[in-house]
């Protein structure tokens, strides 16, 4: 959920502080007050993409800021720890936008990629509007709606399993089927395939080399120093110094024993110092043969990877496709019959739990048809009539199954598309109830309706609040409203104001007391504060609360 945003110089938006609850809250304001510029904040937390002017005039950039409860999602936490982001009690998001239109996103104070964000808050945060409907509205999505109403994740990742498994030996087979070799390619293929073998590859050879090619590389640049290093100390060094030394040694000057010994100890350290460069050389197990035969394997295998693949994993899997050409053709008929009994199994296989996954979706729309029509009828749409449509004659990672979901909104009509439903009115009503069912399953934490109640009125207006509230049971409900009878169902309630001076609107948002709540609800339903509209908006906010 979230618990806290902050917004600075975010178009009309001066600064805010607004600390979120649990539940149910609706937020209402005059038109143009800035409602729907915090949800577009919230959008751009989320990892949309930035299009527009969207930094407070005479500003330099804008600041988003989220403070997310992940605690419940394991998959969250998980894709955290990939990125080794740390994770506490809370999690921080936040954006900023130049004014020349560039962004930065950040998770507790580390900067991420958008996509990163984008994947994590896909998972948790819904933001729906009347025209944002699209994901329900596609058919291809269908499927895996019902899929998440089904509980069956195993069987679903089964499914899809032995069907690419399927798909691949098919592939395999129409492949062989479709390919045609002549003698010369048989000689062509046994001609490569001998070419890798001869070469003795082994994985990982190539990083070897390149280690020794480094090792090696270091040693040549320093060996002719070191050589030298001896030379000078034996032919024109050694000898003086140990002249020096012991010439040093027997001045008995009390004066000069300091010196005297510094003479000493730096002959003995010098001598031991050569010594060891000495050892270090005759111990080297390098010669020039080496080196000559270490750059002509090495060769060896960039040719062989620059015509056969780009790794020796790429060399062996390419002869192996090799192998498998050769196999062709000389059995060809014999590699076929045994492809098509492999291929036949990986169908077989499929299609029982294909079978079980299908009869399981019939047994589950029905259930989720009725409960669909259930919360429609209670969102005033009683003649509503809604079916998932199977048709079983398809074959792919979904099973034998295509998937679409049908409605009739009024008695007498044919069951049609979703897409086709007539009323702005109804269609609200529609997503609100689908995503009562679906945002539950699909463990979405936090949604938000931006005004989806528009067109509606009355006992409708009521019933949509009332499913809003019921949804804020399983999930964080924000809804951006102008209707009285929805914002009256809530557990909180939001007021969107400006404020303006001789240079400069901005957006003010409060939480509303009891009182100015009822006052706010009045103002509502009748455009006017009075005593009698007081007075209304003191029922109404008393009866659904309790109901």
């Amino acid at each position: 959920m979230l618990k806290y945003l902050y917004i600075k110089d975010f178009i009309i938006i001066n600064e805010i502080h607004l600390d979120l609850q649990d539940g149910f809250s609706a937020f209402t304001g005059e038109t143009g007050a800035g409602k729907s510029i915090m949800v577009d904040a919230i959008s751009l937390l989320c990892g949309q993409r930035i299009s527009g002017d969207l930094v407070s005039k005479g500003k330099s950039k804008s600041i988003i800021e989220g403070v997310f409860d992940f605690s419940n999602s394991n998959n969250i936490k998980k894709i955290l720890e990939d990125i080794d982001v740390d994770i506490n009690e809370d999690v921080i998001i936040t954006r900023e936008i130049k004014v020349d239109g560039k962004s930065s996103i950040k998770i507790n104070h580390r900067m991420v990629n958008l996509s990163i964000v984008k994947e994590i808050m896909d998972n948790v945060l819904d933001i729906h509007s009347q025209h944002d409907n699209q994901y329900l509205l596609k058919p291809k999505n269908h499927i895996n709606l019902l899929n998440s109403y089904l509980n069956e994740d195993e069987l679903i990742y089964n499914v899809e399993y032995l069907f690419k498994e399927y798909k691949k030996l098919k592939d395999e087979m129409d492949k062989a089927l479709n390919e045609v070799y002549n003698p010369d390619d048989l000689d062509f293929f046994q001609y490569e395939v001998d070419e890798i073998n001869n070469a003795n590859l082994k994985i990982g050879e190539d990083e070897e080399i390149e280690v020794k090619e480094k090792e090696y590389s270091l040693i040549s640049k320093n060996l002719e120093k070191l050589n030298t290093a001896i030379s000078i100390y034996e032919n024109d060094f050694q000898d003086n110094f140990f002249r020096l030394n012991r010439l040093t040694e027997d001045i008995d000057i009390k004066v000069l024993e300091d010196a005297n010994q510094v003479i000493k100890t730096a002959y003995y350290d010098v001598d031991d110092a050569l010594s060891t460069i000495k050892d270090y050389l005759s111990n080297l197990e390098i010669n020039e043969e080496d080196i000559n035969l270490l750059q002509e394997r090495a060769y060896e295998i960039s040719r062989l990877k620059r015509k056969y693949g780009g790794s020796i994993k790429s060399i062996f899997e390419y002869r192996e496709d090799l192998l498998n050409k050769i196999q062709i053709i000389n059995n060809r008929q014999e590699y076929l019959d045994k492809m098509s009994l492999k291929v036949d199994e990986a169908l077989s296989k499929f299609n029982v739990e294909a079978k079980k996954l299908s009869d399981i979706r019939y047994k589950k729309a029905l259930l989720l048809d009725k409960e669909i029509e259930s919360i429609l009828n209670d969102l005033m749409l009683p003649n509503a009539r809604f079916k998932t449509s199977i048709n079983s004659n398809v074959l792919n990672k979904n099973g034998i199954d295509d998937v679409e979901f049908l409605i009739s909104m009024n008695k007498g009509e044919d069951l049609k598309q979703l897409s086709k439903v007539a009323s702005g009115g109804e269609l609200s009503r529609l997503m609100l109830g689908l995503k009562v069912i679906f945002s539950k399953l699909q463990g979405i934490s936090t949604i938000i309706f931006d005004e989806i109640d528009t067109g509606v009125s009355g006992p409708v207006a009521s019933a949509i609040g009332f499913k809003m509230k019921e949804l804020s049971k399983y999930a964080q409900v924000f809804s951006i409203t102008h209707l009285a009878q929805v914002a009256s169902c809530a557990n909180h309630h939001y007021h969107v104001s400006k404020s303006s001076d001789d240079k400069k609107t901005s957006t003010i948002i409060k939480v509303l007391n009891n009182e100015e709540r009822i006052n706010e609800l009045a103002i509502l339903s009748t455009g006017v504060l009075s005593d009698v509209s007081k007075e209304a908006a003191k029922e109404l906010l008393r009866k659904n609360q309790e109901i």
